[in-house]
């Protein structure tokens, strides 16, 4: 807390508050000031614009590193708590050995799910220090009537979000073939599903699929029958198969829209191409002329 407070306030010259009460998991607030890197200190200015910040210590926190940086993990509870914060969360780690501490904004571009938790990347090159003034403060100075609050997805939009996707890759597939969606076939929703499957692959830059095998200790030839819509994955497969894609992303440092990281979207997509029954859903509802938007 020491270290953070200490080149916070000398290395960017903002105002560094400890959280002195106990808390679920904010150790303290950042106030941005405006003008702090410029020669006279008296020029620096107070903007009321704020971080909070949830700070971890210890050679225990840098276990798990990447090319790119370290994973944190973390439990849905927490993550729940700082995603929905009236303030924009940044996390830091504190390296004893070198004093050096890393940090990474908490948002839906950086947290991933991982089995029943969450994990995020901490990045190598974000250490704090005066050349990450500007980084470390656009979540706090895009702030708007005291905070921003992130809205999850409930069940009833995941919903909505999926059968959209689905329908719509499954009416590109049958268009092709001089059909509607309601006389796609079971293969057809199995083949749709795969093509949405290439489409995060493409999204989260192509990664080999050595390294998706790597990461869910599947083959790759079953992933290439999954990708192809040779083969239909089993519920847990989907699941690990989009984590390790979106973990695949977020070490390439490319961002992922939100509705392709929903994971409960997924599982519905999952379940439509899986059982015919569902499959009927979804065919009424285009029969219907039932709008299925996306949501933003």
């Amino acid at each position: 807390m020491s270290r953070a407070a200490y080149l916070v306030t000398t290395q960017l010259g903002w105002i560094f508050r400890e959280q002195e009460t106990s808390d679920i998991g904010i150790d303290a607030h950042i106030e941005v000031v405006e003008g702090a890197d410029l020669p006279s200190s008296a020029s620096g200015r107070g903007t009321g614009r704020l971080l909070a910040v949830q700070i971890k210590s210890g050679a225990s926190q840098f276990t798990k590193s990447t090319d790119l940086g370290w994973w944190f993990y973390c439990d849905a509870n927490h993550v729940e708590y700082w995603m929905n914060h009236s303030l924009p969360v940044t996390l830091m780690l504190f390296e004893p050995e070198s004093e050096q501490i890393y940090w990474q904004h908490v948002n839906d571009d950086t947290v991933i799910v991982a089995g029943q938790g969450h994990k995020v990347l901490v990045p190598l090159k974000n250490k704090l220090n005066e050349s990450c003034r500007n980084d470390l403060g656009i979540p706090a100075r895009s702030q708007i009537s005291g905070g921003t609050i992130t809205t999850k997805p409930t069940r009833v939009t995941s919903v909505r979000q999926a059968d959209y996707e689905l329908a719509g890759a499954i009416d590109l597939l049958v268009s092709v073939m001089g059909k509607t969606v309601e006389e796609a076939t079971p293969k057809d929703f199995r083949f749709a599903f795969a093509s949405q499957l290439r489409a995060l692959h493409r999204r989260a830059g192509a990664p080999d699929l050595d390294i998706v095998s790597s990461k869910t200790g599947y083959e790759v030839a079953k992933l290439a029958s999954y990708l192809k819509g040779v083969t239909h994955p089993s519920r847990g497969r989907v699941v690990a198969i989009v984590e390790a894609l979106i973990e695949c992303a977020c070490e390439r440092e490319i961002k992922i829209p939100g509705y392709l990281t929903d994971m409960r979207a997924w599982e519905r997509m999952w379940r439509v191409a899986d059982k015919p029954g569902m499959q009927k859903i979804l065919k009424n509802k285009a029969q219907k002329g039932i709008h299925l938007s996306r949501r933003s």
